[in-house]
């Protein structure tokens, strides 16, 4: 709220004088990225609460990714592709691909938002198999435990053959452990990059703590060409 009326009262000062056009463009010209990111999160939460209320509760397969520009999320290309290939019935269950996440988990400003809410509910829900984020991003968040143990998990032996992409992050539960953990595997390679280009730098992929699909999140990833 402090926010909002800091925000309301610098416009007012900025627009002071000028026409109803003229306050609009300044509005838009100055406040553009709050906006669209506004938006596009009111949008999201519009879909998850509907899904949530009257929609099929459960998923073939659910990937968040984090902090890009929205073009791989619910009926893109990429998700309509991997639908197919997979040969899933929406009738029966639902895929998931969220492109409209957005937070910083290497500070805690950066997880105070209404989007870092909505991952922990789905991490915890246990509807997230994968999140696609930047690597430095991903290590932080895999200190908190949200993130599946890679090589100690049950479901570590799916993930066996990327060992030579593990990400690593030490957890902040020192009773889980004091040494690194595999919370990670390294997808610059991958069609998420090559074609889409999501991020500047590094790309990884998280595997969620509670995923019931671990055979799915193999098959995702060999589907962005990661071997």
């Amino acid at each position: 709220m402090k926010y909002l009326k800091r925000t309301a009262e610098e416009i007012k000062r900025g627009t002071a004088g000028m026409t109803r056009r003229q306050k609009m463009r300044y509005i838009w010209d100055y406040y553009w990225l709050p906006i669209v990111g506004f938006t596009a999160g009111l949008l999201f939460l519009i879909y998850f609460l509907s899904h949530l209320l009257f929609g099929n509760k459960e998923y073939w397969f659910y990937v968040t990714f984090v902090n890009i520009k929205p073009q791989t999320g619910v009926e893109s290309e990429l998700m309509e592709e991997f639908v197919s290939e997979r040969g899933y019935d929406l009738s029966k269950k639902n895929v998931f691909f969220n492109d409209a996440c957005y937070f910083d988990a290497t500070s805690y400003s950066g997880t105070n938002n209404n989007y870092f809410q909505m991952f922990v509910a789905t991490v915890e829900a246990g509807h997230l198999d994968a999140v696609v984020m930047e690597e430095e991003n991903l290590v932080a968040l895999g200190s908190s435990g949200r993130l599946l143990d890679l090589e100690a998990d049950a479901n570590a032996a799916y993930f066996e053959k990327y060992k030579d992409r593990f990400v690593y992050s030490v957890p902040y539960d020192e009773e889980y452990s004091k040494e690194p953990v595999a919370v990670g595997i390294d997808i610059s390679d991958s069609r998420l990059m090559t074609e889409y280009e999501l991020y500047d730098d590094t790309c990884v992929l998280g595997v969620g703590a509670y995923t019931q699909h671990p055979e799915d999140v193999v098959a995702f990833l060999e589907f962005i060409g990661v071997e």
